[in-house]
């Protein structure tokens, strides 16, 4: 598992993330402020022993608040796709000591970085077709996870909140079903054209991977960034 990570770490450097230039997002009037913000991480394996990948300035997940705004609901995103990961999570207890409301691979809601009606090789010519892909990283789980603040410390010396997250990424495949791409859509009005969409999705127990997130709050200081 490891090579994969490294697989998908070497892919991200020749990539441009599009929050390189750009600070953290919008959280004023959020009721996740406690989780909100960016940060620098690290990733370990689940025993939080083996180093797979260690502090970057690109390397950096976003924690924030949903469309909905509900306390104890996040965003967690991961912006170099080290995973990659984007999910919406909903957690017990409160920022400093939280983990998924719900572990059933049922009940989670979608990673959307990986879910992608782009991903079958061939287009399909009509309605009632699917096409099943085997699909990494599908949707994710919190065993537990801490944002405690002023127990971190930057580059520069400087007390910061800290972040630790055991995080449980739960693989399988995904099934895609053919849609009619609306007229206003078309290359050629004239002519039927047909997409995927995301229908449904199966797990596989035996592709289970658990990995800690070892980091710290971004201050916006250049001299505590890496």
């Amino acid at each position: 598992m490891k090579n994969k990570i490294i697989y998908l770490l070497l892919i991200a450097v020749f990539s441009t993330t599009i929050f390189s230039c750009e600070e953290d997002i919008e959280i004023w009037d959020s009721n996740t402020l406690d989780y909100s913000g960016t940060y620098f991480w690290q990733l370990y394996d689940e025993t939080n022993t083996d180093l797979y990948v260690d502090y970057d300035h690109a390397i950096q997940i976003l924690i924030y608040n949903t469309s909905d705004n509900k306390e104890n609901e996040v965003w967690i995103e991961d912006t170099d796709h080290v995973f990659p990961l984007k999910s919406k999570f909903s957690f017990t207890g409160n920022s400093s000591a939280f983990s998924s409301t719900d572990s059933d691979f049922a009940n989670l809601t979608n990673n959307e970085a990986v879910i992608d009606p782009d991903e079958p090789d061939d287009k399909p010519t009509g309605l009632n077709q699917e096409v099943t892909v085997d699909t990494d990283y599908i949707r994710s789980s919190i065993i537990e996870g801490k944002i405690l603040p002023n127990a971190g410390t930057t580059t520069s010396g400087n007390p910061v909140d800290s972040l630790y997250i055991k995080i449980k990424l739960y693989s399988g495949t995904v099934t895609y079903s053919s849609i009619e791409v609306p007229v206003a859509k078309r290359a050629d009005p004239e002519v039927e054209e047909f997409d995927w969409e995301f229908s449904s999705a199966t797990y596989d127990n035996t592709l289970d991977e658990t990995y800690v997130i070892s980091g710290h709050r971004k201050t916006g200081f250049s001299e505590d960034d890496h």
